[in-house]
């Protein structure tokens, strides 16, 4: 059994799914654990089910206690104390650097967050089913916003605020999306869409209302139970400027358009030099400085 540990928002829950998906269609017997990270003990916002029509095994408290050798009964506790712990974790070293070894586990608890394209290329075409979203439940202002994304040049610009405005995350995220970074980002999509409007998420809608301008819409139709809406939306645009975030890199992913332009932050995280988080998507980089690097 491979039971991965899932934990964070709606992006890396998919990324979690994803490599579920992959290693089913490898005939691993795997299963998805919910416990630690969410209900009563942690986040409330485990939600892929509620706005996906898919479904996932789940981890056991049993099975949970067997491979992180957890138990609290008498004996195993002893067994611990005299022997120490004999676990079966397995542990992804760097969160954006491909690891194929998980591919050859058969009996471990996987921590980890698995976010590249690479875990899951074989299943692309199963996820993408899985991954629809229900519109007939999305807010009519939505399906107004889709609309004139359909019919425009429409661009996605994802900015993140709200944590990532806070200081205990620099040392990760901080010095990436710069203001340098959109500008790079918007001038690069001007020059080769004239007539690009940009439609802007952010996770801080006062701030929003205040950037709209001529050719900058700001999509206000979300709260914080349907955020989910706004990855959908993302993923009509015809092309999309992405933040260091998984959720709008699933926004972009989700986007069908073949002739699709993708800019993504050169760097994804201050500790990691990893790259396999731009594979299969990515068409340009753009530095903090907003110096274009295309691929």
């Amino acid at each position: 059994m491979i039971m991965l540990q899932m934990s964070g928002g709606l992006g890396n829950q998919m990324f979690f799914y994803a490599l579920y998906k992959a290693l089913r269609q490898e005939g691993k017997d795997v299963c998805i654990e919910e416990f630690t990270h969410y209900g009563d003990i942690g986040r409330n916002d485990n939600c892929l089910e509620d706005i996906f029509a898919l479904h996932y095994e789940k981890g056991s408290r049993e099975e949970y206690n067997r491979l992180t050798d957890s138990s609290m009964q008498l004996c195993k506790r002893l067994h611990r104390k005299l022997l120490g712990r004999k676990d079966k974790v397995y542990k992804e070293k760097d969160a954006i650097v491909f690891v194929p070894e998980i591919f050859v586990q058969n009996d471990c608890y996987a921590e980890g967050y698995w976010q590249s394209q690479r875990y899951f290329e074989k299943v692309q075409d199963d996820l993408r089913k899985d991954f629809t979203f229900d519109w007939e439940k999305f807010p009519q202002k939505a399906k107004g916003y889709r609309k004139q994304m359909e019919q425009s040049n429409s661009v996605s610009l994802h900015i993140r605020r709200g944590d990532y405005l806070n200081e205990k995350f620099a040392p990760i995220y901080g010095g990436i999306c710069t203001d340098a970074y959109y500008e790079g980002a918007k001038t690069y999509m001007k020059d080769k869409y004239p007539d690009c409007i940009f439609y802007l998420f952010t996770n801080d809608a006062e701030w929003g209302r205040t950037q709209e301008s001529e050719n900058v819409v700001f999509v206000d139709c979300t709260g914080p139970d349907n955020a989910y809406v706004d990855m959908a939306l993302m993923s009509c645009c015809k092309h999309n400027i992405i933040a260091n975030s998984s959720f709008s890199w699933w926004g972009a992913w989700l986007n069908e358009n073949p002739d699709k332009t993708v800019i993504m932050p050169a760097k994804w995280l201050n500790t990691s030099d990893g790259q396999d988080i731009y594979y299969g998507l990515c068409n340009v980089k753009i530095d903090a400085n907003g110096v274009v690097e295309e691929r």
